[in-house]
């Protein structure tokens, strides 16, 4: 790919939204650099589209709305052609085409100065809205496929597993507000998530949490949760491969 073909792709990518251009291909051609000049060309064009779209409304205006106007007066005066004329230009304001791109020339300015000040990397709201459209969508077809899985809320169940690999599992109908590096404390012993899958426990559909034992030098990073269910733990050989069926995707915050 050249200079040009680069230089291109940076603009396509510079109207995605913020989130999904700091990782995967995206954050390759992302730059402060590539969303001013993006907010210039979103401004450029709003402006050309307003002017063009303002021409042709008002002349069809004119030969619509305002000619009948015209020709259904006794006397013509200057104020008649004017006020006509006036007339079509103010009415265009209230047009779709007219808010869009009025819009679009103010977002381009504020995303351009907003990449220069401050090195943000704003989305165009056109390429935004439809893009969080369908990942809302896609999420709620994701958990009600998950709901389904899972069946009805039910207590934890906790695995302290014996030999190499995680040192303790814990099976839940819910998903658990805990990041990808969650650190908890289980009867005293300090454990970190290694992985999330899904899982068949006891015939029963579940999410499996792996936890690997903290070491006693690490150092903890976060908050740290007291874990403390319901059910005791349960001594078990060491754990081997469950998994995830097919058709029911992992969250995406732990891969």
């Amino acid at each position: 790919m050249g200079w040009v073909g680069f230089a291109l792709t940076a603009l396509v990518v510079s109207t995605f939204p913020e989130r999904s251009k700091r990782e995967g291909w995206p954050a390759y051609y992302a730059s402060p650099a590539a969303h001013v000049v993006c907010g210039w060309v979103e401004m450029a064009l709003a402006a050309g589209l307003f002017v063009v779209g303002l021409l042709l409304y008002v002349a069809g205006f004119n030969q619509g709305v305002g000619w009948t106007y015209i020709v259904h007066q006794p006397t013509l005066t200057y104020g008649d052609f004017f006020g006509t004329g006036a007339l079509g230009y103010l009415s265009y304001m209230l047009t779709p085409t007219a808010w869009v791109t009025v819009y679009c020339f103010g977002e381009g300015i504020v995303r351009a100065l907003d990449a220069a000040v401050s090195a943000r990397m704003l989305g165009m709201g056109l390429v935004v809205v439809p893009w969080r459209a369908v990942a809302a969508v896609r999420a709620g077809r994701r958990r009600g496929r998950e709901r389904s899985f899972l069946g009805p809320e039910r207590p934890d169940e906790v695995v302290v597993w014996e030999g190499p690999g995680a040192a303790l599992t814990v099976f839940a109908s819910r998903r658990k507000p805990w990041t990808a590096q969650q650190v908890i404390e289980y009867r005293g012993e300090f454990f970190r998530l290694l992985r999330v899958t899904m899982a068949r426990q006891r015939g029963h559909g579940a999410l499996r949490y792996d936890f690997g034992r903290l070491e006693a030098r690490e150092v903890i990073r976060g908050a740290l949760v007291h874990y403390a269910p319901g059910e005791p733990a349960v001594p078990a050989a060491a754990p081997g491969p469950i998994p995830a069926p097919a058709g029911i995707p992992d969250d995406p915050r732990f891969g």
